[in-house]
């Protein structure tokens, strides 16, 4: 019974609801700085668990307020949870989470973040007993691995982990495997990560013992619909995008691509968001790469993951 609910939780993420709404917090996260790296979160007076979001390569704790992350977050903040995104302690080069060091203590980002949740409980609804979650993107998928199982082992009350197209941490690997509940997404497109290596740490997961899925975000047609979820496009300029994208040649007027995968880059070289649009060109490509299916967090499967989330408490 509990194998067929875990099928029909993820099944339902696959039906992906009509994009024609702009996304937008539902509630306003407070902005303030920890130990001198931005902090974005939102914490309600008894949240039913606590959501650590985590960057990619690159990013900061503006992560948490783009539009896909966005979407994921607010299906969880209707369900009573909380969120948290900061940022890596690398602020320079590739910016990135350290995913080699298993210590609370030696690991800047592990020993911050043990700090940032002590002052969470001590100013917010959070207690030591309310349970931790955690989402991350490509290396924030690593990060989000390493944090949950290290965190779990330290007897934080971890209940699940989100990794986004990402493997597992190296060390997670190497000492006994992820052993924490986790829901693995995979974009069928992904031309920057192995689809197979992360299907064998969901497998190797799932062998712990552990409660784990695995959810494949899947391409889909060209339609000036994807560009309403940016709350600065409207309905003209959505349509503009989408037939400068079918004016590149690769994409036909129904919608179909065609030109492969790896050709796309070269097809978009060209194309700018005009700046009169008041959106920005990152934030047009960003959606562009979700309906491509390629290397992008998604919101695609939200009300499958919070399920997913929901199920652990």
């Amino acid at each position: 019974m509990r194998r067929l609910r875990l099928v029909a939780v993820l099944l339902a993420g696959l039906l992906v609801a009509t994009a024609c709404e702009p996304v937008s917090h539902v509630v306003e996260p407070d902005a303030w700085q920890f130990e001198g790296f931005t902090v974005y979160s939102h914490v309600p007076d008894d949240p039913v668990g606590i959501v650590y979001v985590f960057h990619g390569t690159g990013g900061s704790a503006e992560f948490g307020n783009k539009v896909e992350t966005i979407d994921q977050l607010n299906e969880l903040v209707e369900r009573g949870y909380g969120w948290v995104s900061t940022e890596s302690t690398e602020r320079t080069g590739n910016k990135r989470w350290d995913v080699f060091d298993p210590s609370l203590t030696t690991n800047p980002d592990l020993s911050r973040l043990a700090r940032l949740h002590a002052r969470l409980v001590d100013d917010t609804g959070i207690e030591p007993e309310t349970p931790i979650f955690g989402i991350g993107m490509s290396n924030g998928a690593r990060m989000v691995t390493l944090f949950g199982q290290v965190f779990a082992n330290e007897g934080y009350p971890v209940a699940a982990v989100a990794p986004f197209m990402g493997e597992a941490a190296p060390l997670v690997n190497l000492t006994g495997g992820l052993t924490v509940p986790a829901f693995w997404v995979i974009a069928e497109n992904d031309t920057v990560v192995d689809n197979d290596a992360i299907r064998a740490d969901q497998r190797a997961n799932a062998a712990t013992g552990a409660t784990s899925v695995i959810a494949v975000k899947r391409e889909e047609a060209l339609t000036s619909l994807r560009f309403l979820r940016i709350p600065a496009i409207d309905q003209g300029e959505s349509e503009a995008i989408r037939d400068a994208l079918v004016a590149t040649g690769a994409w036909d007027t129904s919608g179909t691509r065609l030109v492969e995968i790896d050709d796309i880059p070269g097809a978009l070289a060209g194309l700018a968001v005009p700046a009169s649009f008041g959106a920005s060109d990152s934030d047009v490509r960003s959606q562009i790469q979700a309906m491509l299916a390629l290397h992008q967090f998604v919101g695609a499967f939200r009300h499958a993951l919070a399920d997913f989330f929901d199920a652990q408490l």
